[in-house]
C-alpha cells in the first residue's frame, strides 16, 4: 500500500490573505485568496463557509488526490461510502471536481477546477504543477484540514 503522502497529487499549507475581495456574492459561500507557505503558490478557492468557516490569517492544509481510496487504486470519480478507511478520514472538508482549464504563461501554470460550481484556481511554477498530473478533464478530490 502506498503511503498517504504518495497518494496526493499536490499538498501544501496555505494562509488566507483575503476573503471576498470583490464583495460577497452568496450568503453561505466565500472566495478566499491564499498563499502557500512552502511553494509560494497562489490559491483562489470558493468555500462553503457555513460548513467550514475561514477567516483572514487562518492556515490550513490542502491536498489534491485522484481518489479517496486508502490504497493505490483509482476511484474513477466515484466514492463508495462504507466503513473502510479512506483519505477523507484525516480531513475536515472534502470536495470532488473536474479540472476544466489549464493555462500556461511565462513559466507559470494556472489549474482551474470546478467543484459542483465552487471554483478553484491554483497557480504556481510550471514544473511542479504539470509534474503532479493535474491534467485537463481529470477528476480530483480537494481535501482540507486546519
Amino acid at each position: 500500500m502506498a503511503s498517504r503522502h504518495q497518494q496526493y497529487l499536490f499538498e501544501d499549507i496555505f494562509e488566507v490573505k483575503a476573503k471576498d475581495p470583490q464583495g460577497k456574492k452568496f450568503e453561505k459561500v466565500s472566495r478566499i485568496v491564499c498563499e502557500a507557505i512552502t511553494t509560494g503558490f497562489e490559491l483562489i478557492l470558493d468555500i462553503n463557509t457555513q460548513l467550514y468557516p475561514m477567516e483572514l490569517g487562518n492556515r490550513f492544509s490542502l491536498c489534491l488526490a485522484r481518489t479517496l481510496n486508502d490504497g493505490s487504486t483509482t476511484s474513477a470519480g466515484q466514492y463508495i461510502q462504507n466503513r473502510e478507511s479512506s483519505l477523507a478520514d484525516g480531513f475536515d472538508y472534502v470536495m470532488h471536481g473536474t479540472i476544466y482549464r489549464v493555462e500556461e504563461k511565462e513559466g507559470q501554470v494556472a489549474v482551474y477546477v470546478s467543484y459542483g460550481g465552487l471554483l478553484m484556481r491554483l497557480k504556481g511554477n510550471r514544473s511542479s504543477l504539470l509534474k503532479a498530473g493535474l491534467d485537463l478533464d481529470a477528476n480530483i478530490y480537494l481535501l482540507l484540514r486546519k
